[in-house]
């Protein structure tokens, strides 16, 4: 019997099995965890690979973004990044690109079409983006290869350097730091719509362009792909056909009044349907957006720091909704007839947008709530450019004083133009200053810096549309104390714009009924 063998034969009780199953499960998990952490070093080591190749370049004059922990949010700080649409021809070889967009061997040289900021707050997760209308005219930075003026498109025409000087020029005119740059080609818009799939768009009106060669001939919701996409982006001269009427030819049907102006509110609600579509597409996730991504390397470029942190950005802002993006716009006026083929200083510009304050600071405060950092002035000086003789320049220096800048004698400067901008002039490097004196300002007013102007001294330099409309009203009237209430600081003078016109456009975007919106709802897929 069992009970009398040895002690050393006893079987062996049985183990229950149940006892050996928490190991076994525990040695899955383990290992499970151990493929799941080498697989994802590996898929993150890929992307990481893949976002580290695109094309950098370095830009001197970006302004280093804020750092420290009251600034940043897990190593992220709120950062303007500007986009850049470059319309170069360069590189062009298809015969219907170049049938499109032009010879590259006749139109050389690169022209910013489309300049927008993009700023992101990582603590609050929110994005807003701010257009620069194209035709704004500006004093170009030292050295420019176009020249000491122009259109601030043109501001990208400078070689190799042609980013980082449309960032200087940003700066030292409108007073906007620039941390991060992207440049984007024609070719590189069309693969960014077309490794999407294309984009569906509802057409309310047909609507044409002989110049983009843009023509949607059906209303409604429809997809688009590159080619008809950069047409449609890049329209400043569009027809639409409005209802109840149908020419059989589109050059008859009547024109949109507004160019480049409506153009960029066009491509507002373009770009919140691109994303949209990336959104739908999956680019949230990693392994999604490089197949994407991969489309894009040749046709973009950018500085090293934002090539750096494209994947931490991707991880905070992937998931964004488009519609939550602020778009707004640098508020111009057109100036009718006085900027119709404008003259400055013996050289023709073309037709050209001045700014206008107070509404230009006031956006760019929408857009990015105190950007624009302010530092008093030792001294303040008044000079007058209108060729009107002392009395513009003594009723501008006795209201600066009246709200307490150190200012001196009035002086005299030379008359440029017959319209001209007032210019507040400060020593390079101290904008801060100049904006200091700007938003005191009404009308048409640019900041530039000037290497003459000693350190620590602001210039105005009044320019002809001051006298445009017969008027210079000091503080206390109504536009005065309405300005003030925008701007938080006390509006001293105002300076009329040309033909005592306001802005052309507003800050917000305002859609016409022919332009064309995304679909409602965005189709999948």
């Amino acid at each position: 019997m069992p009970h009398d063998l040895p002690q050393h034969r006893q079987p062996r009780a049985r183990r229950r099995p149940y006892r050996r199953w928490p190991r076994r499960i525990l040695v899955a998990i383990n290992l499970a965890v151990a493929l799941s952490l080498v697989a994802s070093g590996s898929v993150y080591g890929y992307v990481r690979a893949t976002l580290g190749s695109f094309h950098t370049a370095a830009a001197p004059d970006l302004t280093p973004p804020p750092s420290g922990s009251k600034q940043t949010y897990h190593g992220l700080p709120p950062e303007n990044i500007l986009l850049i649409g470059n319309q170069t021809r360069s590189g062009l070889t298809n015969p219907q690109q170049i049938a499109q967009f032009g010879n590259p061997k006749v139109l050389s040289g690169s022209l910013s079409d489309v300049a927008m900021i993009l700023h992101l707050d990582p603590r609050t997760g929110t994005a807003s983006l701010l257009s620069i209308p194209r035709d704004l005219f500006v004093p170009m930075p030292s050295g420019s290869l176009v020249g000491h003026w122009g259109k601030i498109d043109a501001a990208l025409n400078n070689g190799k350097s042609g980013p980082d000087n449309l960032i200087k020029a940003i700066h030292q005119d409108l007073g906007i730091p620039i941390n991060h740059y992207v440049e984007l080609n024609f070719n590189g818009f069309m693969n960014t719509v077309n490794a999407l799939g294309g984009l569906r768009m509802n057409f309310p009106e047909r609507i044409y362009d002989p110049y983009s060669l843009l023509g949607i001939y059906h209303t409604g919701c429809q997809l688009i792909h590159g080619f008809q996409a950069l047409a449609l982006v890049r329209s400043r001269h569009l027809r639409y056909d409005p209802p109840g009427v149908s020419p059989a030819n589109p050059a008859a049907w009547p024109a949109d009044p507004e160019s480049d102006l409506a153009r960029i509110v066009r491509d507002h609600e373009f770009l919140k349907a691109l994303l949209t579509r990336a959104e739908h597409k999956g680019l949230s996730n990693p392994l999604t957006a490089v197949h994407f991504v991969h489309a894009l390397i040749n046709q973009i470029v950018m500085d090293p720091g934002l090539e750096s942190q494209l994947l931490p950005l991707v991880q905070r802002f992937g998931h964004l909704a488009a519609g939550s993006i602020r778009t707004l716009t640098i508020p111009v006026t057109t100036g009718g007839a006085a900027l119709t083929g404008y003259t400055f200083g013996g050289v023709n510009y073309g037709d050209v947008d001045f700014p206008v304050q107070p509404t230009d600071w006031n956006a760019i405060q929408q857009w990015d709530p105190g950007v624009l950092a302010t530092t008093t002035p030792k001294q303040v000086v008044v000079v007058d450019g209108t060729g009107a003789g002392t009395a513009p320049a003594a009723t501008v220096t006795a209201a600066l004083k009246r709200d307490g800048l150190p200012v001196g004698n009035p002086g005299w400067a030379t008359v440029e133009a017959s319209t001209s901008e007032t210019y507040v002039q400060y020593h390079p490097g101290q904008v801060s200053m100049g904006l200091a004196v700007l938003h005191r300002l009404q009308g048409a007013v640019m900041l530039q810096p000037v290497a003459a102007v000693p350190a620590g001294r602001v210039v105005v330099d009044l320019g002809t549309a001051v006298t445009a409309t017969g008027e210079l009203t000091a503080s206390g009237s109504s536009a005065t104390a309405a300005s003030s209430a925008t701007t938080g600081a006390s509006t001293t003078t105002t300076i009329p714009s040309p033909n005592g016109e306001v802005a052309a456009n507003t800050a917000r975007n305002q859609l016409t009924p022919y332009d064309p919106r995304p679909c409602t709802p965005a189709k999948k897929g």
